[in-house]
């Protein structure tokens, strides 16, 4: 963990405002209590010893899918947008989840209000099931060495080279069921899962605004005086994330090519699950970072807490 680490941004946008995000992998999970203005129990995240901190960058897919959601425009819509991103289930990318062509989530093309006698709302086109729902790791982050990261660039739609955390001649066993999904069956039958969930608890995801200050062990929540508030110290607002790297993540695919498993990238992905089909269509990447090679033993298991900054 003391080996040199390379944080990259999209520059002095992304550090200032946007999206971004950040992992932090430690040891010793504490949920640090406190009160929110309306007098309930709220909380975040901290970790007894912290191994590894670092931030990531948001490609451009991920402003695509965030504008798409907030002006309610279809996806890569040509008369929308000049560019299109695609997603990760078609062919010219990763083939992984629901082949496009038993894609549901289109069909989502209007929405009722709940009070009686509410027309119906047209137009909207993408579902409030399509979501950040998971996240993928990769070997491609780092040069041979397994210390000089390699940048992440934000043109990019998905990891530098992603791995699947299973691979198995039976997708159907249970242990694999709402917590492994982005299935790629090749031409022998053997399938590959690449997307894990994140932990959805009570806990987790967890939404936490507070005021920013330059010592991590310092933490002061804002209250409803935020709203008159005439402090020219900036707040920060993020949803936190459980992610978990399991014993046996990703050792399938190293055994196979007998090398020494490493992990050095890590993404955040969004989607719209297909009960039909029991896995997620329009697979987006939704954030990417790169870091030294981190080397899993072959017990080894990792707790890392994900947040999703806007400011």
């Amino acid at each position: 963990m003391d080996q040199e680490i390379i944080c990259d941004s999209l520059g002095i946008k992304d550090q200032y405002g946007g999206l971004r995000g950040e992992i932090i992998i430690g040891t010793n999970r504490i949920l640090e209590e406190f009160v929110d203005p309306f007098g309930n129990r709220s909380w975040r995240t901290k970790f007894g010893e912290v191994l590894f901190k670092q931030s990531n960058i948001a490609p451009i897919g991920a402003y695509q899918h965030l504008f798409t959601k907030l002006f309610n425009f279809q996806f890569d819509d040509p008369q929308r947008t000049n560019l299109r991103v695609g997603d990760l289930n078609n062919d010219y990318q990763m083939r992984i989840g629901v082949n496009p062509q038993h894609y549901r989530h289109r069909d989502y093309i209007a929405e009722t209000g709940t009070d009686p006698g509410t027309p119906v709302l047209g137009g909207i086109n993408i579902s409030g099931n399509d979501h950040i729902f998971g996240f993928m790791i990769g070997d491609g982050g780092a040069r041979e060495d397994n210390i000089t990261a390699i940048a992440p660039d934000y043109k990019r739609r998905l990891l530098y080279h992603p791995i699947p955390f299973r691979i198995t001649d039976n997708p159907d066993d249970p242990k694999y069921d709402g917590r492994y999904y982005g299935k790629l069956t090749d031409l022998q039958g053997t399938t590959s899962f690449y997307i894990k969930r994140f932990e959805t608890t009570s806990i987790y995801p967890h939404i936490v605004h507070a005021w920013v200050t330059d010592d991590p062990d310092e933490f002061s929540p804002v209250d409803e005086s935020v709203f008159s508030s005439t402090s020219s110290v900036p707040i920060e607002s993020y949803v936190e994330m459980l992610l978990k790297i399991d014993r046996g993540d990703g050792s399938e695919y190293f055994e196979r090519l007998n090398a020494t498993p490493r992990i050095n990238e890590l993404g955040l992905v969004s989607g719209w699950y297909n009960h039909e089909k029991a896995d997620w269509e329009a697979i987006h990447l939704i954030t990417h970072l790169t870091r030294s090679s981190l080397i899993l033993g072959k017990n080894d298991r990792l707790e890392i807490i994900y947040r999703l900054y806007a400011r």
